[in-house]
């Protein structure tokens, strides 16, 4: 028997790890499994990152880009507390909704990240972005009201500069295993948030060249923090 396909089957790996290498022409020999006795998982696959760096590709023979450099950080969210002070401030005639709290949140994380400077947000809508800038300083009201505005009207912001987009996923029992980066943007942060969970599944795609590992990792923590906190984002 050939050695080198004794090897490959003596490699273990979860069925699901299998599948997304095959999706993503990965060899599992390529991957070190962090399983028991080396077994190969599926975030092994997801945050495998060429050794060799980026790859080159020529367009149209005049000018050659570099593909991204991909990591990526998954958590979970509490959402209870965050839904009981949307309860309060309901009660008491105030209306916020989730992706306000979430923009504000994110807005937040970059800012404790370090990279204020550019931390406007795209809030991906269907079929197009709205870019908000300073939002960490920006008073909910007034957060809510540039959302509300973008909604009703046909603005289309993804040329516009800016560090990460945002995009919600309400749709119960799913959770992102994987998202693409938009162009332009370093960061994407998905959200799957079930109608009546208290509780969200996310997903931060970087790109490791623009944004630092530990940065990023830092920014979804902050955010995390912020959401199960909720009443440090009203000040």
């Amino acid at each position: 028997m050939n050695v080198a396909v004794a090897q490959r089957r003596r490699l273990a790996a979860s069925p699901y790890a299998r599948r997304l290498a095959r999706e993503r022409s990965l060899p599992l020999e390529a991957l070190h499994g962090s399983g028991p006795g080396g077994r190969i998982l599926a975030a092994d696959v997801i945050g495998f990152v060429p050794a060799a760096g980026p790859v080159e590709q020529t367009v149209n023979s005049h000018r050659t880009v570099s593909a991204p450099r991909i990591a990526a950080f998954a958590t979970s969210i509490a959402l209870g507390a965050l839904r009981d002070l949307q309860e309060a401030l309901k009660s008491a005639g105030k209306t916020l909704d989730l992706d306000d709290m979430l923009l504000r949140a994110a807005g937040r994380a970059i800012a404790e990240a370090g990279r204020s400077s550019e931390g406007a947000i795209a809030l991906e809508l269907p079929g197009r972005q709205m870019v908000v800038a300073a939002v960490p300083e920006m008073p909910l009201a007034s957060l809510r009201a540039t959302r509300l505005a973008a909604l009703t009207s046909d603005r289309d912001d993804a040329a516009a500069p800016a560090l990460l987009s945002l995009r919600l996923l309400p749709m119960a029992d799913i959770r992102p295993v994987t998202m693409p980066l938009l162009p332009g943007r370093a960061m994407r942060l998905t959200l799957s948030i079930g109608t009546h969970d208290d509780g969200c599944e996310c997903l931060l795609t970087a790109d490791a060249a623009r944004i630092e590992e530990t940065i990023a990792a830092t920014f979804l923590a902050a955010v995390k923090a912020a959401v199960e906190n909720p009443l440090r984002l009203l000040v």
